[in-house]
């Protein structure tokens, strides 16, 4: 009897404890308070495919001008910084010993023009004595001979007085394009020699810089798409460019493709190696739905986000993310138009917690 007694108090204890664990868990759910966030509505927008890079702003064309004959400069007309015309005269080698030997080259060909023209007249007589059998056939063609090496004389002499005049033109040296000087690399009085450099051309209008493209955005890249350039010195300034070259190899070393842009530069506020950022718009992914980068929560093998389901409870969603552009990225899976994204207190979340919407912010959450 006893032993039955207690077995009747033993499972009242239980109910008891049952009870109690039940009540204590009531209370503590309603103890629990929702979790307060900001959201989004997911919407489709039109991405466009904005390929960057970063470069340095290089003159479009360059060359280091040299001397082409030996002399003393006798005068430069243009410095460092100056802005010169295609066929500007830029340094002056003395000419004193080109236009003499022109002069000699002339003179010597006077010389050969006169025998030239006595000869001439001999084998026109010499022919007609040769018809009347006046003189032997050996005197006549020895007269022949005389008027053609007279002939092939003042031939000579004619490239020898080209010669001369093209040594004394080349005396003044002159911009082969309009740009600007560089370098200047001589000083007035000083001997230069041939080939020595005398000073550095650049052209800056357009200006040109040289990207290098990833193979995935390679592959979109086309010669008419839109080009934007920003230098350091001036981040609020876009410059619109175009693309002048292509690379048709890739980098070993990196995997990319070179491109080159253009940029007018008509003020020449543009110089050469500034450092510029480089946006080229490869094209437009249509109907892309798109969420900041910070949202996302990265799993040990998954990648996931937060949205808020029915009665205010939250879910868990697994994405898959497509490419990013700045702070946003774009969603392949896992989101739907309508859907509304938990943007900030997603870290505090479990799936089924209950949420409150906070007030909208600047972005476009709710």
């Amino acid at each position: 009897m006893k032993r039955f007694q207690h077995l009747i108090n033993f499972f009242i204890c239980i109910t008891l404890l049952t009870s109690c664990l039940q009540k204590s868990e009531d209370d503590t759910q309603k103890e629990k308070k929702p979790v307060p966030v900001r959201v989004m509505e997911i919407k489709n927008h039109n991405f466009p495919l904005v390929v960057e890079s970063v470069g340095r702003l290089a003159p479009n064309m360059e060359v280091t001008i040299s001397a082409e004959v030996i002399g003393v400069v006798e005068s430069y007309n243009a410095d460092i910084g100056d802005r010169v015309k295609s066929g500007q005269t830029l340094v002056r080698i003395d000419q004193t010993d080109y236009r003499l030997a022109l002069k000699e080259a002339e003179a010597n060909l006077e010389v050969g023009q006169a025998r030239l023209d006595a000869m001439k007249k001999s084998f026109e007589r010499s022919t007609i004595l040769l018809e009347r059998n006046v003189i032997s056939l050996n005197e006549f063609e020895k007269s022949e001979a005389d008027f053609k090496s007279s002939r092939a004389s003042v031939a000579h002499g004619k490239v020898l007085v080209d010669i001369a005049r093209e040594r004394l033109n080349k005396t003044q040296i002159s911009a082969p394009f309009s740009g600007l000087i560089a370098s200047r690399k001589v000083e007035k009085g000083q001997t230069v020699g041939i080939g020595q450099p005398v000073m550095t051309l650049v052209d800056l209008d357009p200006i040109r810089v040289k990207v290098y493209i990833p193979e995935k955005d390679y592959v979109h890249l086309d010669w008419e798409d839109p080009v934007s350039v920003i230098v350091e010195a001036s981040p609020k300034s876009i410059f619109k460019g175009r693309i002048d070259r292509i690379g048709i190899k890739a980098d070993e070393r990196t995997n990319t493709f070179d491109a080159e842009i253009l940029v007018e530069n008509p003020d020449l506020f543009l110089k050469a190696g500034m450092t510029a950022k480089v946006q080229l718009t490869t094209g437009m992914i249509h109907d892309a739905i798109m969420i900041p980068q910070s949202v996302v929560l990265y799993r040990k093998d998954r990648k996931e986000v937060f949205v808020v389901g029915p009665n205010q409870k939250a879910q868990v969603r697994e994405i898959e993310l497509g490419r990013s552009e700045g702070s946003l990225i774009q969603i392949l899976k896992g989101l739907v138009p309508g859907d509304i994204l938990v943007v900030t207190g997603g870290q505090y979340l479990k799936a089924g917690d209950i949420v409150t919407i906070s007030s909208p912010n600047k972005d476009g959450a709710l």
